[in-house]
């Protein structure tokens, strides 16, 4: 039996919300579930896994798209993001029965947030705007991570392209090589996929890996080997998965003499209004709550962005010309497909924060509001004189949440705080790749989504913690915090030894556990027990017993070869077997009409997942 499912997400879902002193009895107060499906029109009593959800979302083909075919995720983010979802909708139910707000039932499911995981992805392939996944280099090698002559892999990352280009040239990379591989490496987070020339590679493979952090350093690349299994369990708890919550208080240094706090100004920036479909916060638990965000990317566009779903207002913060996420292609409509995914329903406030002026009316509109976000990089908020005890002076009771890239880690604090680079630092080049393959990351945005989940998760913690006392909060949380989390049952099962389904955290899979090709496609099905084994055997017209699982499992794949995905689902569905064919084409997906309740559109004719929650009185 593999993991994941409705029960991972249940006991996911328990954790999180023990970890604010909620207990299972409290939880069943609220009306809350967690199922594979959700509302998605499938047959009642359909079986679903973490590999077809996978396959069904979307996240299977992108995970694969550097590889020409469809890859498995190995780590359970369907089941984990349902259960953290779930705990979302909890704490929001909580803190509008303390506000006196009509609660809510909660509702979502393994396919709902592996819908959401992807969503930009499939922004960008319905945004009309250009071919998607965007093609690669003519002759590609794939992207990172890299190998050094030691036998160590690492990634590696910076925002500057003269550094990229003279950290290149000091390791003897062909400079002619480096302005094309510029050109995939840097939008690799927006893109899924990263092809590069073959000669980086072969750089690489002359230095061991203390000569490459070393000059790594000397050039100010940051760098993180993908480390083993036994150092993250040296280094990393449990407890580090959770949203580090402490009372916001004036003590500590304060930067100037804010003004009294007061309603919310929007003068004189200029406020965008929300488009047409924005997410009404009428009837949801979080109405009437205004959240102020300063971030970018993904972290804390979607943290908020699911407050917003639970009815908070979000005032978006822009400097002048708007977040530059706004001229990112794939365009949807003359904006950023990737900006519009995350940021879809927010008011915008532009402002200058390298004035006193701007910093003030942020500071007069922060006054208005309950929660203010911001992402910034360490030390910034106290330059600007943002900082939690400077907040505190304009609303005592505020929610003040640091979105990060690790947290209060002291020893990265020069490291850049970004997904692929929190991805080895976590031990997911193990994590997703079975014994005998190639450590490696995944081009999916996994700590990105997680870390978002997390924050809002923290955002919500500390609201039901100040509808007790009245008290502000300051939350951190981080992207290693969302990497923990989707990864806590694999450490818990290493140090418990009693691993479910992995062997040393790593995957154990077989042929069976991959996608099977078909004549028009991939195919996933799972095979968890024997009768299902037997059952697989008889709807291929295979001896079950020809050989033991390897050699069936290789009849099968012949057999699956010379059919149709479809038509060979159906026939494995109907059976009672789970089976999904890998949606590849992700601009198709919100046509699909199993699927479609499950989408929205922010642009034409741009369509993203909607709410994650299917909630009801």
């Amino acid at each position: 039996m593999t993991p994941g499912g409705p029960a991972l997400a249940h006991s996911t879902c328990l954790d999180r919300l023990a970890s604010y002193g909620i207990g299972a009895g409290e939880a069943s107060s609220v009306d809350w579930d967690v199922s594979w499906f959700g509302p998605a029109r499938l047959d009642a009593g359909r079986r679903g896994t973490e590999a077809t959800v996978q396959a069904m979302s979307g996240l299977a083909a992108v995970n694969g798209w550097d590889d020409g075919h469809p890859r498995r995720i190995g780590l359970e983010v369907a089941s984990v993001g349902a259960g953290v979802l779930a705990a979302l909708g909890v704490l929001a139910n909580l803190v509008g029965r303390a506000r006196g707000r009509p609660e809510v039932a909660v509702r979502t499911s393994a396919l709902q947030a592996a819908l959401l995981q992807g969503s930009h992805y499939i922004a960008a392939a319905t945004s009309g705007d250009e071919p998607w996944p965007a093609p690669g280099l003519a002759d590609p090698a794939p992207g990172p991570p890299f190998r050094t002559s030691d036998g160590f892999w690492f990634e590696m990352d910076t925002l500057d392209a003269e550094v990229w280009r003279a950290f290149w040239l000091r390791l003897g990379a062909p400079d002619e090589d480096l302005g094309p591989a510029w050109g995939h490496f840097r939008p690799r987070y927006f893109r899924g996929r990263c092809s590069l020339p073959a000669s980086l590679h072969q750089t690489t493979g002359r230095y061991s890996l203390s000569e490459i952090t070393r000059l790594a350093g000397e050039h100010g690349v940051s760098l993180c080997p993908l480390r083993i299994y036994s150092e993250v369990l040296a280094d990393l708890r449990l407890d580090d998965a959770h949203p580090c919550l402490a009372p916001l208080s004036p003590s500590g240094p304060v930067s100037g003499e804010p003004a009294p706090g007061g309603p919310v100004s929007k003068e004189p920036a200029l406020v965008t209004p929300a488009p047409a479909g924005a997410v009404a916060g009428a009837g949801l638990p979080l109405a009437g709550l205004v959240v102020v965000e300063a971030t970018t990317r993904m972290q804390g566009p979607l943290a908020t962005l699911l407050l917003q779903m639970l009815g908070a207002e979000v005032v978006k913060i822009e400097p002048p010309g708007g977040d530059v996420g706004r001229m990112v292609a794939p365009l949807a409509d003359g904006t950023g497909s990737f900006f519009r995914c995350w940021n879809r329903g927010k008011s915008a406030v532009e402002l200058d924060l390298t004035t006193p002026s701007g910093r003030d009316q942020l500071g007069a509109i922060v006054g208005g509001a309950d929660v203010f976000i911001h992402n910034w990089r360490p030390g910034k908020a106290q330059e600007w004189s943002l900082g939690p005890q400077d907040l505190y002076r304009r609303r005592p009771d505020l929610i003040y949440a640091e979105a990060s890239g690790w947290g209060p880690r002291p020893d990265s604090k020069d490291v850049l705080g970004l997904d692929f680079l929190v991805q080895a630092f976590a031990g997911f080049g193990e994590a997703l790749s079975p014994p005998g393959e190639q450590p490696r990351t995944s081009r999916v945005l996994l700590t990105d989504f997680m870390g978002a989940l997390v924050t809002c998760e923290g955002v919500l913690g500390a609201l039901y913690g100040r509808c007790g006392d009245g008290q502000g909060r300051l939350v951190g949380s981080s992207l290693l915090a969302g990497a923990v989390t989707l990864e806590s049952h694999v450490l818990a099962g290493l140090r418990a030894r009693q691993e479910v389904g992995r062997r040393g955290g790593r995957p154990r899979w077989d042929a069976l556990d991959r996608p099977l090709e078909t004549v028009d496609g991939a195919l996933m099905v799972s095979v968890e027990t024997g009768d299902d084994l037997a059952l697989l055997g008889e709807v291929c017209g295979v001896k079950a017993d020809r050989g033991g699982r390897a050699e069936l499992a290789k009849a099968v794949a012949e057999h699956v070869a010379g059919g149709r995905a479809d038509e060979l689902c159906a026939r494995l569905v109907g059976a009672g077997l789970a089976a999904a064919v890998v949606n590849g084409d992700l601009s198709v997906l919100p046509g699909e009409p199993a699927l479609s309740n499950l989408f929205e559109p922010v642009a034409t004719p741009c369509r993203v997942p909607a709410s994650p929650w299917s909630v009801g009185g």
